[in-house]
């Protein structure tokens, strides 16, 4: 198995099955049971009876706002999700960020803390914060009023964003652009 995969969950496809590098979408009837969905896959919610949960790996869950830290900058926040994850020094932590950072086209707000940024700009670092923890899934929440995913990740330009399967849970249809519909 590479990736996610999905069996038997109530209100999904009967099988749903996401490989490393793909991007995929799930409509959700509501935000609850959007949230309930995204707790089930990082592990906060155990699946139900017969229902089946399997990755590859880690998943890391993008929280629509971006789920910074307020206290930290930009570069802060991408960093403490890195070496949560990894015993490397701070300067090697901030350099390997960095990198990741630019492909997220975070460059220019680095010293920044998320206040200060745009909402675009918040999701992106929360997606930065969690490619540094080298998931096999990164799963995407949405919500209204905030700009689609699809029209944020530099997919063409991110070779990071290639190397997790990536699941967008949202409640509506038309902010899945640039994201397979599962059926």
């Amino acid at each position: 198995m590479d990736g996610l995969l999905l069996e038997r969950l109530p209100g999904l496809p009967e099988r749903l099955r996401i490989d490393i590098g793909e991007q995929r979408a799930l409509v959700m009837p509501s935000a609850a049971a959007a949230r309930q969905l995204g707790d089930l896959l990082i592990g906060a919610e155990e699946p139900p009876d017969g229902a089946v949960v399997k990755t590859a790996g880690a998943v890391r869950l993008v929280p629509a706002e971006g789920g910074l830290l307020p206290y930290l900058t930009v570069l802060g926040n991408v960093v403490h999700g890195h070496t949560v994850t990894h015993r490397i020094t701070r300067k090697a932590a901030e350099e390997e960020c960095r990198v990741t950072a630019a492909r997220c086209g975070l460059e220019d707000v680095l010293d920044r803390y998320p206040h200060e940024i745009t909402p675009g700009r918040r999701r992106l670092a929360g997606v930065a914060r969690a490619l540094r923890a080298h998931p096999a899934v990164i799963v995407l929440e949405d919500a209204s009023g905030l700009p689609t995913w699809g029209s944020l990740l530099r997919l063409e330009s991110n070779p990071e964003l290639w190397s997790a399967a990536l699941l967008l849970i949202t409640t509506d249809s038309a902010r899945t652009t640039g994201f397979r519909r599962a059926a």
